[in-house]
């Protein structure tokens, strides 16, 4: 029997090339985030954000066609506390390749700091 890792690897290497749409979103994309990260991005070393291909993030990142959702501005937030920190961060890009890239460009709001 395989393991949890050989089984969502064979499951990923399946997906094909999705196309964006071209219609921009108005509401951001919203992602929580562990400390750690969310550290990261503030201080400007870490500028992608990977997300696994699931059933629950293809819902984050495509429309009911089936294409990449044209987000703008990433909703971080450090985990799922009420007062949590968060941060309003521009997209530059959202890539699928084996999982959803999401390229980051200049924080634009700092929330709860």
């Amino acid at each position: 029997m395989k393991n949890a890792r050989e089984r969502h690897r064979t499951k990923v290497s399946r997906v094909k090339t999705i196309i964006k749409s071209d219609v921009i979103e108005k509401k951001p994309l919203y992602l929580p985030i562990e400390k750690l990260y969310f550290n990261q991005i503030e201080s400007g070393e870490k500028k992608i954000e990977y997300r696994d291909d699931t059933a629950h993030y293809r819902s984050r990142f495509l429309n009911k066609a089936g294409e990449l959702r044209n987000h703008k501005v990433l909703l971080l937030q450090e985990g799922y506390n009420e007062g949590a920190r968060r941060m309003l961060v521009e997209i530059i890009d959202i890539q699928h390749k084996r999982q959803f890239e999401t390229h980051l460009g200049q924080i634009i709001e700092r929330i709860n700091f």
